[in-house]
C-alpha cells in the first residue's frame, strides 16, 4: 500500500518502485520498504503501518474489482482494482502475480 500511496502522490517515483528482490529490470535503482516509507515522509505523508480493514467492490457479472478501499493506521485510500493489481505486480516478490481481473482479498 505504500508504494502504490507514494506512486499516486508523485508519479516520477514509478520508476523506483520494481520488485525490490529483483534486479531493476533497466538498470535503475530500485526503492525497498524503507526508502518508499522515507520518500512518503519526504512528501509530508504518512506511511502505512497496519491496515484494519479494505472493502472491495466488485462487478461479477463484468469479472473485474471496481474498487479498493483500504483503511488503517494512515488513514484511507481509494483505487481501482487495476490500480491495485498493476502496483500489487509490480512489487510482489518471486512470480507471485494476480493474473485476471477479478481477485480476492484476505486479512491475515
Amino acid at each position: 500500500m505504500n508504494s502504490l500511496r507514494l506512486f499516486k502522490a508523485d508519479n516520477s517515483t514509478g520508476d523506483h518502485l520494481y520488485q525490490p528482490d529483483k534486479p531493476h529490470p533497466y538498470g535503475g535503482e530500485t526503492w525497498d520498504e524503507a526508502r518508499v516509507r522515507q520518500e512518503l515522509s519526504n512528501r509530508g505523508i504518512s506511511a502505512y503501518n497496519s491496515v484494519s480493514s479494505v472493502n472491495v467492490g466488485a462487478d461479477f457479472s463484468g469479472g473485474r474489482i471496481t474498487s479498493v478501499n483500504v483503511s488503517g493506521d494512515a488513514g484511507s485510500v481509494s483505487l481501482t482494482g487495476g490500480e491495485l493489481k498493476d502496483m500489487f505486480n509490480l512489487r510482489a516478490p518471486a512470480n507471485i502475480q494476480i493474473v485476471g481481473p477479478l481477485f480476492n482479498t484476505e486479512q491475515k
